[in-house]
């Protein structure tokens, strides 16, 4: 079961409705403008070769950017960053300390 929403590369911006679901903050809302440009730039210049794409999404639980480098063909997931294990403990510690505070 994935953690991930994609949002598409294109968008610097998500979706309006995800706004009134997600308020970001000022510093959320920069982090995934410039992630999102670095990932536009990454694509364009045809960084990771042939057959490679990165990809951007938010982990729904901690709306952490989360970047992927993604084979085209077979949609399997090469790399990611931050790795799912990482995020399921983000997550993790964001509901204890949501549920203690």
């Amino acid at each position: 079961m994935s953690l991930l929403s994609t949002v598409p590369i294109g968008s610097a911006s998500p979706p309006a409705d995800a706004t009134l679901r997600n308020p970001e903050s000022q510093e959320e809302r920069a982090l995934n403008q410039s992630v999102t440009v670095g990932v536009g730039i990454v694509n364009q210049a045809n960084f990771l070769g042939e057959g490679r794409e990165v990809q951007r999404s938010i982990a729904p639980g901690t709306r952490t950017p989360v970047v992927k480098v993604v084979d085209t063909k077979t949609k399997e997931v090469i790399t990611q960053w931050p790795p799912e294990y990482v995020l399921q403990l983000a997550a993790e510690l964001k509901g204890r300390t949501r549920d203690s505070g």
